[in-house]
C-alpha cells in the first residue's frame, strides 16, 4: 500500500499548490515577525529615551512580543512543511545548504525569544514606575542589547537569503553562518555605541575622607538650629 508522503502519488498540479500554500504562510509568518521585531527594537529605544516604564509601556511591548512569537511558531511550521515537501516530491532540493543555514539562524531566533520572555520581560516588569537602565548591571545591559541586536539580525538574514538564489546549492551552510555571525557582532557593536551616545553612564565623583568628615560636620552644624527649634 503507497503512502501520501511518496512522490509517486504526488500530481504536479498538487505539488504546485502545497508549495504555493506553503509559501504564503511563510511570508505571513516572516511580515508578522520581522515587522514586530523591527518596531519592538524602535519602541524600546523610544521607552527608555523617555525614562519612565509605564506599565501601559510594558504591555505594550508584552504584546508585540507575543506577535513576534506567533510568526516564529509559523516560521517553524511552514519551515517543517517545506522539508516535508522536499522529502515527499523533490529530494534533491535537501541537499541544499541555504536550507540549513536558515533553520540555524531561526533556532538561535528561538532561544533568544526564550531569553526575552524569560528574563527580558520579566526585568521591564519590575521596572514598572522607573527607568530601565537605572541601577543595571553592564552585564545585564550588555545581554539585553545583544539580545536586541541579534533579534533583529536573525529575522534580516533568513529573508535576504530568501531572496538570493545564487546562493542555492553553491555557497557552504558555514559560510552562511560566518557571514551571519559577522553580522550580528557589527549589530551588537552599534547597539552598544548607539546607546552609550542616548544613555552616557553617569560620572562617578569622589572625594578623600577628610571631604566626606567635612560635609558631615557642616551638615550637623545646619541641623542643629533645626533640632533646637523641635526641642524647644
Amino acid at each position: 500500500m503507497s503512502s501520501i508522503f511518496e512522490p509517486a502519488t504526488w500530481t504536479t498540479a498538487e505539488v504546485e499548490a502545497a508549495m504555493t500554500g506553503l509559501r504564503i504562510i511563510h511570508i505571513m509568518g516572516l511580515v508578522l515577525g520581522l515587522g514586530a521585531a523591527t518596531l519592538l527594537d524602535l519602541l524600546l529605544v523610544r521607552y527608555v529615551r523617555a525614562g519612565e516604564i509605564t506599565r501601559e509601556r510594558y504591555k505594550t511591548v508584552a504584546f508585540i512580543s507575543h506577535i513576534v512569537t506567533a510568526g516564529l511558531v509559523i516560521l517553524w511550521i511552514t519551515g517543517l512543511g517545506f522539508l516535508a515537501h522536499y522529502w515527499a516530491s523533490t529530494p534533491e532540493k535537501l541537499g541544499n545548504p541555504k536550507i540549513y543555514a536558515k533553520m540555524s539562524i531561526v533556532l538561535i531566533l528561538t532561544l533568544n525569544g526564550i531569553f526575552i520572555h524569560r528574563v527580558v520581560l520579566p526585568y521591564m516588569k519590575r521596572r514598572i514606575g522607573g527607568c530601565l537602565f537605572d541601577g543595571m548591571s553592564k552585564v545585564r545591559r550588555t545581554l539585553f542589547l545583544t539580545s536586541g541586536a541579534v533579534s533583529v539580525t536573525s529575522w534580516y538574514v533568513p529573508m535576504l537569503l530568501g531572496k538570493i538564489p545564487q546562493v542555492n546549492f553553491v555557497v557552504p551552510a558555514t559560510t552562511i553562518l560566518l557571514a551571519y555571525g559577522i553580522l550580528v557582532a557589527l549589530a551588537v557593536i552599534m547597539a552598544h555605541i548607539l546607546a552609550q551616545a542616548a544613555f552616557p553612564s553617569r560620572p562617578t565623583v569622589t572625594i578623600t575622607r577628610a571631604e566626606y568628615e567635612a560635609l558631615l560636620s557642616g551638615l550637623g552644624r545646619s541641623l542643629s538650629p533645626m533640632r533646637a527649634a523641635a526641642a524647644g
